[in-house]
Parts: structure tokens; C-alpha cells; sequence
């Protein structure tokens, strides 16, 4: 099969970057401060998810048919890009106000997601997407940059790749990406990612890292591989107040912190740790299902602004395989992705066969 035909990012990528996870967790967990490996639960716990999710992708692959989509004629070129500038403006104001660069402060960084935040960096990320699937110019690109660099000044990687995996997809699947532009695009995001993460991780106040910044990459992999396993024997035992929390207030890593490791403290607890704390096995049964059936869906009808609201959908997705799907705001991001199922309903065909 030829290069050209495969389509690198399909849902089933989403199974294939939760083995190389898993994959990097079990090796960071034999070389660094851990005294021992990965347990057999979190192996297969984590290789059952993957076999759900992949049933749920391949139903919808053979029984779902999509000819065509609708497209929003209302958001205009100028639109897109006067909104696109408030956003980066909105981020401005926000490091302004909080006093500084958060990148460099362990303590600016952790009041940095402020409610500006909130607004603007969802109004970028798809808004600059938006305005690359509908109207790509390579000026545009610029800005996809200049994003990456404001937003990245908060400290996390998360924004980095969000931006810049999200945009390197939405010009994927337009056809804009040539060998070369694809090698530095993957590269400007693993050193962006790399930077970011390392240079927070040496302002944090009380910690002294000797990691250099690719065993922090393979530190972070295991250690939050190490709160899933720890969350497996408490499988239920919350009762959806994880799931709660991220609809209305609080903050659900730092009780995960609180309730797993009993430290005051914002963790990471991988894609399947949320679902599994509050409702064992068949809460992240269901969850690795939904998302299985709902990307498969989205990237049916990745046409038109639906180019970019799947590629933000997939990248945010990946994402979550470390951070897990705690963020109210991501799951906004869901939202549209259920918008352009409804928007598109009456496209949407069931294969007779």
C-alpha cells in the first residue's frame, strides 16, 4: 500500500498512541524513581479499553455512510480572523493581568487558567481551524505560530500541541502538508512540547529536576501510568463525583490527588483513570465505546469546517491519553463535534449490508 492512500490520522490513532504511552510508562517505570514495573492490571486494563474503543471505531467505519456535509456559509474570512486576533489579544490581556509570564513562574502558572483563558483559548484553537479548513492561505500559518508561542507562555504543554497538532491536521487532510512541511511541523511541536514541559518543570519552586528533557517525558509517562494503577483497586468507589465535578466546580486532578496518593496535589491520571475511580470497569467500558463510535462519526463528515473541528476532536483526544477527560472545556469541544453530527443528520446513512 502506498503512502499516500494510508490515513495517518483515523480514530484507530488514537490506540496506537496509548500503546506507545503505555509502551513509554512501563520503560520509565524500570529506569527511573519507581521500585517496580508496571503491574499486569494496568496492562490489560489499558489493552481491553483499546479492543472497546476499536469496536466502537469499526462499527461506525462499515455501518455509517456519508456522501455529504453542510457548510456554514455565515463564518466569513473576516470573521474568522477578527476572531482568531481577539482570542491571541484575550491571552495578552490575561498574562497582563495575572502579573507575568507563567512559564517561567511555578506560581503565576498555577492562576494562570483564568476565566479569559477559558474563553480565549477555546476561541483560538477553533477558530484558527475553522479558518484553515474553509479558507486556507498560507499566511494563516503565521498565526497558527504566534498562537503556539502566546499560549505556550502559560506554561502548558497541552496548548502547545493542541494548536499545532490540531492545525498540522486540519492541513493534513487539505492537502497542504508536503514531506517537508509535515518533517518541520512534527519537529517545531516534539521541541515546543519539549521546551514547554521542561522549562515549567525547573521554575517549579521546591523541586530540584535532574531529568534531562526527554527522561522527563518518560518520567511523566510512568508516573501517571503509576496513578492509574493505583486508582484500580478504588475502581467505583467515588460514584460519578469525578464526573460531576468537572460539570459544575472544583477541581477534579487535585481530588484525584487528595483521594489516590492522599497529597494535596493536581495529578494527571491517564485517559481511563476519571471514568474507572467513578464507575469501575463498565464506566470506562462505555467511555472508550463513546469515543470509539464518536470520532469514528466525526471523521465521517470531516468535510468542509468539519476538517477542523475533527482534527481539534482527534488532537485533544490523544491529549487526554496522559491528562485525562477532566476539563469542561474540552468536552465543549465534544460539543461542537455533536453539533456537526445534528448540523449533517440528515446526510448520515446506516449501510444496508
Amino acid at each position: 500500500m502506498k503512502l499516500e492512500k494510508i490515513d495517518f490520522f483515523q480514530p484507530l490513532l488514537v490506540v496506537i498512541a496509548i500503546l506507545v504511552f503505555l509502551a513509554m510508562g512501563y520503560v520509565g517505570s524500570f529506569n527511573y524513581r519507581f521500585e517496580d514495573p508496571l503491574n499486569l492490571n494496568v496492562i490489560l486494563t489499558i489493552i481491553f479499553s483499546c479492543a472497546i474503543f476499536i469496536a466502537g471505531a469499526v462499527i461506525v467505519k462499515y455501518k455509517v455512510n456519508v456522501e455529504e456535509t453542510k457548510n456554514l456559509d455565515f463564518l466569513s474570512e473576516k470573521l474568522l480572523v477578527i476572531l482568531v486576533i481577539i482570542a491571541l489579544i484575550l491571552q495578552a490581556l490575561n498574562m497582563v493581568l495575572i502579573g507575568g509570564i507563567p512559564l517561567f513562574n511555578s506560581v503565576l502558572k498555577s492562576n494562570a487558567t483564568t476565566n479569559i483563558w477559558r474563553i480565549a483559548y477555546p476561541l483560538f484553537l477553533i477558530m484558527i481551524n475553522l479558518l484553515l479548513a474553509k479558507y486556507y492561505d498560507k499566511k494563516y500559518l503565521l498565526l497558527v505560530i504566534i498562537g503556539a508561542l502566546i499560549f505556550g507562555l502559560n506554561g502548558y504543554r497541552t496548548s502547545v500541541l493542541g494548536i499545532l497538532g490540531s492545525s498540522f491536521i486540519t492541513l493534513y487532510y487539505l492537502k497542504k502538508t508536503s514531506r517537508k512541511m509535515g518533517i518541520v511541523f512534527i519537529a517545531i511541536i516534539t521541541i515546543g512540547m519539549l521546551a514547554v514541559g521542561y522549562i515549567a518543570s525547573q521554575s517549579i519552586a521546591n523541586q530540584h529536576w535532574t531529568l534531562n528533557p526527554i527522561e522527563l517525558v518518560f518520567y511523566r509517562a510512568a508516573f501517571t501510568l503509576e496513578v492509574f494503577e493505583k486508582i484500580i483497586p478504588l475502581g467505583g468507589s467515588t460514584h460519578g463525583h469525578i464526573l460531576s465535578m468537572i460539570f459544575s466546580s472544583g477541581s477534579p486532578r487535585t481530588f484525584i490527588g487528595q483521594y489516590v496518593l492522599h497529597y494535596d496535589v493536581c495529578l494527571t491520571s491517564t485517559l481511563f483513570g476519571p471514568a474507572y475511580l467513578d464507575f469501575g470497569l463498565i464506566g470506562l467500558t462505555i467511555q472508550m465505546l463513546f469515543m470509539g463510535v464518536f470520532l469514528q462519526l466525526t471523521h465521517k463528515i470531516k468535510k468542509g469546517i468539519g476538517v477542523g473541528i475533527y482534527s481539534i476532536i482527534l488532537t485533544h483526544t490523544l491529549i487526554w491519553i496522559e491528562t485525562g477527560p477532566t476539563d469542561i472545556m474540552i468536552w465543549f469541544l465534544y460539543l461542537l463535534g455533536l453539533i456537526l453530527i445534528i448540523i449533517n443528520f440528515n446526510y448520515i446513512k446506516l449501510n444496508k449490508n
